[in-house]
């Protein structure tokens, strides 16, 4: 039987197992995945029993993604672009590093049907997962405005991805007055910090002072609570708003085709995804 893992530290609440399995269940194949915790010091052991067989394939999360990548054969195109994989594929015992969450957030946003083109779109934060959706807003040609604590990390990881793309990218401090300035006009925002996550609920990366566009479609990566209180704020000022389990279903569903050759129903895996979240909650 196929077997496949998710690799973070830590993932004992991870929806992903419950999501795959769900999707090769529907589908009738012989498929299992799992989460494996690696603490940092271990990923290379961890690695080599990847390329003995003990798995085919492999997801990667926090943290990962950037310190995988010395200890693979060969990177795709987006994997190197962003300096971060996450998803391994074995082929006898290489190993290649590709990165699904480009793809999944864009076949997430397009959902909503949010027109990018030459349109300003704002992310909160300047993490890896910054990385990847400023990636993504660049390449349907987004001007992407970065709002972040560490302005520092921000104006270099601009700097890599405007290197990579030529895109256009500008950089805005973690204050309410930039935050006024950074989302006019924003056709989307996108909170790429853990602010909002469970436990910590009650918190919000956008200043209360400062009303949201109109028209702006406000999505959140944070998926646990289901909505968070950023969710709540821009909904309550009319805009569409949603959380990320989308995102982290449609990475996941492009990983099990590019593993399987198949390709598998995502409203399946949503449905498992949404059921082990309500889970955990209780």
């Amino acid at each position: 039987m196929p077997a496949f893992t998710l690799l973070g530290h830590p993932v004992a609440h991870s929806v992903s197992p419950a999501m795959h399995n769900a999707a090769a269940d529907a589908i009738g194949m012989d498929y299992r995945y799992s989460a494996t915790d690696v603490a940092p010091e271990d990923l290379p052991a961890v690695l080599e029993r990847l390329r003995s067989g003990e798995w085919d394939g492999a997801n990667v999360t926090i943290p990962h993604k950037q310190s995988v990548l010395p200890l693979l054969d060969e990177l795709g195109e987006t994997a190197t672009a962003l300096g971060a994989a996450n998803t391994l594929v074995r082929d006898g015992t290489r190993l290649r590093g590709e990165n699904t969450d480009v793809p999944g957030f864009l076949a997430e946003i397009d959902l909503f049907g949010v027109e990018l083109a030459g349109r300003p779109a704002l992310i909160l934060g300047a993490g890896g997962s910054a990385r990847a959706v400023a990636f993504a807003l660049l390449q349907r040609g987004a001007e992407v405005r970065i709002l972040a604590r560490n302005l520092p990390a921000a104006v270099q990881f601009a700097r890599e991805l405007h290197r990579a793309t030529g895109g256009h990218l500008l950089n805005f401090e973690w204050t309410p007055t930039d935050l006024g300035d950074a989302s006019q006009g924003c056709a989307l925002a996108v909170n790429c910090t853990p602010l909002g996550m469970t436990p910590q609920t009650q918190s919000t990366p956008w200043f209360p002072v400062i009303p949201f566009p109109p028209n702006m479609l406000l999505y959140d990566l944070v998926y646990n609570p289901s909505e968070t209180m950023l969710v709540r704020q821009a909904r309550s000022h009319g805009l569409r708003a949603a959380g990320g389990l989308g995102m982290l279903v449609q990475q996941g569903a492009l990983a099990f085709a590019r593993w399987t050759g198949c390709q598998p129903p995502v409203e399946a895996m949503h449905a498992a995804a949404k059921k082990a979240l309500k889970c955990l909650d209780s």
